[in-house]
């Protein structure tokens, strides 16, 4: 193999390798925003949760004692 061709295959490389950067950087679509039912829902969702988690260790006593 010659030099023109190791030069022909490195450079052949770099534009391949160019390319696939340049797609993997493309602009990504962006997900819609959270209706405001779905962001009230996680919301009570997540504090249930926490308070679920304080009364299973004991750090806040049971209503209605």
């Amino acid at each position: 193999m010659t030099r023109w061709h190791g030069t022909l295959f490195q450079a052949a490389g770099f534009a391949v390798l160019g390319g696939a950067m340049v797609i993997g950087c493309a602009e990504q679509k962006v997900a819609p925003a959270p209706s405001q039912r779905q962001v009230q829902s996680d919301s009570d969702r997540m504090f249930d949760h926490m308070k679920q988690e304080e009364r299973d260790q004991g750090t806040v006593p049971q209503q209605g004692k």
